[in-house]
C-alpha cells in the first residue's frame, strides 16, 4: 500500500509539474535495413558503408558520393532567415537541394565524417565551386553537382584536379575508356571540356575546418536535430507528395531545374524516384489533440497554477499551458483549435524555443509559422483550457526518408533513450501501393505502363524498444510511398 501511494505521489507531481519528458518519446527514430539512417552524420556514413560492401577507400567514397546523389537534385541555394541556419542535416532531411558551393559543403561534412581531410576548389571560368577529398594520401575529385569522377588512367584511383591538369585525357576519354561514373554521369547537361577548363582555372583552398561552409549552407548543423521529440497525443507523417502553396523557402519553387535527366536512364536511382515525376519538395502532416483526461497527454505540458482535472486543464488563478510543438521540419501551415472555459483566456506564440512571444488567436497562424521549426504555444486563462489541438504542414525531403524496397523489409523503432513515455505507446505506420513494370524498363520517368496495387497499410504499436518489424512488399519495383506516419499514443 505504502509502495502504491509513493508512485501515485510521484505521477502526480510529474503532472504538475510537466516539462520532465514523461509523455514525450524523445528522438523517434524509424529506420530499415535497406536504407540510410539520415539522421546523423555518422550514421550516414556508417549505412552508405554497410549497404553498399565497400572494400576500400575509393569504393567508400563513391558509395557516399552516390548516396548525395539520391538526395540532393539542383536548385536554389536552401535560405532560411536568421538566427536559424542551414547545415548538411538539415540540406539532406528538410530540402534535398542546393548549388554547387551547397551541395559540396554538405560532400565536405560527410566526407570529413569518414575521416577524411577535405578541401574547396573554385573554379573562375567557368564558375563553379568544387570540394577534393584526401584519402590513401591523395587529393581526389568528386562532383557531386556536375554528377562526375574520374578514375586515373590505370584505374587505381580517382584522379584529382591536379592530375586533370596534368593529363585532361583523364576527363577527355574517360568515357570511352570506362573511368567514369557507370551511372548519371553528366546528365543534366555539363561537358568534360568544360571541367578540364575548370580545373585549369581552379583555386585549391587549404584543408577546411569542420565548421567551414559556403553561402548558405553552414559546415555544420547549428542546434538542430533530424530526430523529433513528440508529446503524447502527437503525429508526424511524412507524404510524397507536394502540396501547392507549401513550399517554405522564398526565391525558388522547390523543383529539379534540370527536369528528370538524373534519373531517367539511372537503373539504381530511376526505379526508386519512376513513381513521383521530376524531384521537388514534399510536405506531410504534424497533429497534436492532447486529450487532457490522460495522465500521458497531460504530464508533458507545462502547467503554472493550473492542473488536469476532469478532462480540462484548470487553473488556480491566472494559469498558463506550454505546448512545446518544436519539429525537425519546419511548419508549412498551422491552425490551432482551443477553447475556454469559465473565465478569460488567451494564447499566444513563440518561434524561437520560448524566447520571444507573439500575441495569438485560435484559428489560421500559418503565415507565423512558416519555415520555422522551434515552435511553442502557450494558453493563459483563468478558468479551464477544456480543447486544444494543432493541425499543420510541414516540408520535408522524400529522398532521405526510410522508404520501401520491393521484398523484405526489417524496420526498427528507437528512441534517445529507448524509454517510452509514461502511459503511452509507440506506433508507426506506412502506407504504399505496390508496383510492378511489364518487363524491362529502359527509362525511369515513363511510368505511364505500371500497374499499381491497391494502397497498402502496415501499422505497428510499440511497448518495448528498440523495437523491429517487417514488411514484405510486392511487386517487381520499390512501391510507391504515400506516407510514414509515427505517433505517440496515451494508453
Amino acid at each position: 500500500m505504502l509502495r502504491s501511494k509513493w508512485i501515485l505521489m510521484l505521477s502526480l507531481a510529474a503532472l504538475a509539474l510537466g516539462g520532465r519528458g514523461y509523455g514525450a518519446a524523445d528522438g523517434f527514430k524509424v529506420t530499415t535495413d535497406r536504407t540510410v539512417d539520415s539522421s546523423s552524420l555518422e550514421s550516414i556514413v556508417a549505412d552508405v558503408t554497410r549497404l553498399s560492401g565497400a572494400k576500400d577507400n575509393n569504393e567508400k567514397a563513391i558509395a557516399l558520393y552516390r548516396y548525395l546523389h539520391q538526395v540532393l537534385f539542383h536548385n536554389a541555394y536552401p535560405n532560411e532567415k536568421k538566427p536559424q541556419s542551414v547545415g548538411p542535416l538539415k540540406a539532406i532531411n528538410v530540402y534535398g537541394w542546393g548549388l554547387c558551393g551547397g551541395q559540396h559543403t554538405v560532400m565536405k561534412a560527410v566526407y570529413e565524417t569518414a575521416g577524411w581531410d577535405v578541401r574547396y576548389r573554385g573554379w573562375s571560368s567557368p564558375g563553379h565551386t568544387t570540394v577534393e577529398v584526401n584519402y590513401d594520401g591523395k587529393w581526389h575529385y568528386f562532383d557531386v553537382f556536375l554528377k562526375s569522377y574520374f578514375w586515373t588512367k590505370d584505374k587505381s584511383t580517382i584522379a584529382g584536379q591536379d592530375d586533370i591538369v596534368a593529363d585532361p585525357s583523364i576527363v577527355l576519354q574517360g568515357k570511352d575508356d570506362g573511368r567514369v561514373p557507370e551511372h548519371g554521369f553528366l546528365c543534366c547537361g555539363d561537358t568534360a571540356e568544360g571541367i578540364v577548363q575548370g580545373c585549369k582555372n581552379s583555386k585549391a583552398y587549404p584543408a577546411a575546418k569542420h565548421e567551414d561552409g559556403w553561402a548558405s549552407v553552414t559546415g555544420r548543423d547549428r542546434g538542430y536535430s533530424a530526430l523529433p521529440r513528440l508529446l503524447s497525443g502527437a503525429a508526424l507523417k511524412v507524404q510524397w507528395e507536394a502540396r501547392e502553396g507549401e513550399m517554405v523557402a522564398d526565391g525558388t519553387p522547390g523543383v529539379h531545374s534540370c527536369g528528370t535527366k538524373d534519373f531517367r536512364y539511372d537503373p539504381v536511382l530511376g526505379p526508386i524516384l519512376i513513381h513521383y515525376g521530376r524531384r521537388q519538395f514534399a510536405n506531410g502532416a504534424f497533429t497534436y489533440r492532447p486529450d487532457f483526461g490522460k495522465p500521458a497527454d497531460a504530464v508533458d505540458v507545462e502547467l503554472a497554477n493550473a492542473k488536469a482535472d476532469g478532462g480540462k486543464l484548470v487553473a488556480s488563478g491566472a494559469g498558463s499551458a506550454v505546448f512545446k510543438l518544436a519539429l525537425p521540419y519546419p511548419y508549412s501551415t498551422a491552425k490551432v483549435d482551443a477553447a475556454f472555459e469559465n473565465g478569460e483566456g488567451k494564447l499566444s506564440l513563440s518561434t524561437d524555443g520560448g524566447k520571444t512571444w507573439s500575441a495569438a488567436a485560435p484559428g489560421d497562424l500559418s503565415a507565423q509559422v512558416r519555415q520555422r521549426y522551434d515552435v511553442w504555444l502557450k494558453a493563459e486563462f483563468t478558468g479551464a483550457l477544456a480543447k486544444f489541438g494543432v493541425d499543420a504542414g510541414i516540408e520535408h525531403n522524400r529522398g532521405a526518408q526510410p522508404f520501401l524496397h520491393d521484398g523484405k523489409n526489417v524496420v526498427t523503432v528507437s528512441t534517445r533513450d529507448n524509454k517510452l513515455p509514461e502511459g503511452a505507446a509507440l506506433k508507426v505506420t506506412y502506407a504504399f501501393q505496390e508496383a510492378t513494370a511489364p518487363g524491362k524498363l529502359q527509362r525511369y520517368d515513363q511510368p505511364q505502363n505500371l500497374k499499381y496495387g491497391e494502397t497498402k497499410t502496415v501499422s505497428e504499436v510499440i511497448t518495448r524498444l528498440p523495437h523491429s518489424f517487417t514488411i514484405d512488399v510486392g511487386g517487381n519495383l520499390p512501391p510507391k510511398m504515400l506516407y510514414i506516419e509515427r505517433a505517440v499514443v496515451a494508453k
